[in-house]
């Protein structure tokens, strides 16, 4: 259970401050904000109708590395919820015996 409750607060702390990160990181998203830090480069749509053009290189490793941070984002979220159901198993565990 301590070893739960430490892994808990470790990914919780993780969690706070990439989450910080994202919302400073701008990758140069008209509908940016930090509402919508937690949403893919593919989220955004574009607002006027346009033929296709590739974008700058810059362009698309900065919407790279957002996914990226997104994604590991989502991935420490799962892992909390997966640590604070074993904590409270094992705390109720704990107060039914």
């Amino acid at each position: 259970m301590l070893t739960t409750g430490l892994l808990l607060i470790f990914f919780t702390i993780i969690w706070s401050q990439l989450s910080k990160y994202i919302k400073n990181y701008k990758s140069g998203f008209e509908g940016e904000s930090d509402e919508s830090f937690w949403m893919f480069s593919y989220d955004f749509k574009s607002r006027k109708k346009q033929d296709f053009t590739p974008d700058a290189a810059q362009f698309v490793r900065r919407k790279k590395f957002k996914n990226r941070l997104v994604f590991t984002l989502y991935i420490i979220v799962f892992i909390q919820f997966l640590l604070l159901n074993s904590f409270l198993s094992q705390f109720l565990i704990l107060i039914s015996s």
